[in-house]
């Protein structure tokens, strides 16, 4: 493991994601901006704000754009990034209970993106998460939810007291390159879990509190080298790299 401290302006690192050249892309908690940053010193070279200050929680790249999810569940498009000639379009969640979305991701193969609940109204307790799509063709939400993830679906990973203990509540998710399997990350309960395309659990592994104090944003480099994000609650907000290691 390698272990990159960050700068200050990314005190709340909430989102990242792998661009090229050893670059990532990185949100932070309570200001919407997007920060370009290198892989290898973490060092910030290039910043652009692209709305008013929310609460945004996760960034994905797709064809050189930024979607950008803020808390609430709404998306924002950044078209040309990083340039002056960006624009930034907003879609808005369309349910309006109480609401917390932590996690986005590309659907493999589909024009769709999945945003994942942490805590949501409609969720019965931390024991499920709630996922709902956003179509990139007609640029509109489901309004139902398309999948649920429960507790019960970790029954085949773990035994019944391990399972009953492990809250559902997903801060980031991304997808391997070279496995072709999501790797979904828990702030609040400390796990990293891989999941098929289906998002059924394959396996669950708990994550070291003083080491993943408060992992936030996790993405793939080419080559399957993980990138963890952590904001920096008691110290500076750092990114930790795993080789890949088939």
């Amino acid at each position: 493991m390698e272990k990159i401290i960050l700068s200050d302006n990314l005190e709340e690192v909430s989102g990242l994601e792998w661009i090229e050249d050893g670059k990532l892309w990185a949100i932070e908690d309570e200001s919407s901006v997007i920060f370009e940053v290198e892989n290898k010193r973490g060092k910030i070279t290039n910043r652009q704000k692209f709305a008013k200050n929310k609460d945004i929680e996760d960034i994905l790249e797709l064809e050189g754009e930024a979607w950008v999810l803020q808390s609430n569940g709404n998306l924002y498009h950044v078209k040309n990034p990083l340039t002056e000639y960006f624009s930034t379009e907003i879609y808005e969640f369309p349910l309006k209970e109480k609401r917390d979305f932590e996690a986005i991701i590309k659907v493999e193969n589909e024009p769709v993106l999945w945003i994942f609940c942490k805590v949501c109204s409609w969720d019965k307790g931390p024991d499920q998460a709630s996922v709902f799509a956003f179509n990139l063709d007609s640029k509109k939400f489901e309004n139902e939810r398309v999948k649920v993830l429960r507790s019960s679906d970790l029954e085949t990973i773990l035994n019944a007291e391990e399972k009953d203990e492990i809250k559902i509540q997903p801060s980031a998710i991304a997808l391997h390159p070279i496995e072709n399997t999501y790797y979904m990350l828990s702030s609040s309960d400390k796990w990293l879990m891989t999941l098929d395309l289906e998002l059924n659990p394959i396996e669950l592994y708990h994550l070291n509190p003083s080491v993943f104090k408060q992992p936030e944003g996790i993405t793939f480099d080419e080559e399957g080298n993980l990138y963890i994000s952590n904001e920096a609650q008691d110290g500076r907000p750092n990114m930790l790299i795993f080789k890949y290691r088939p």
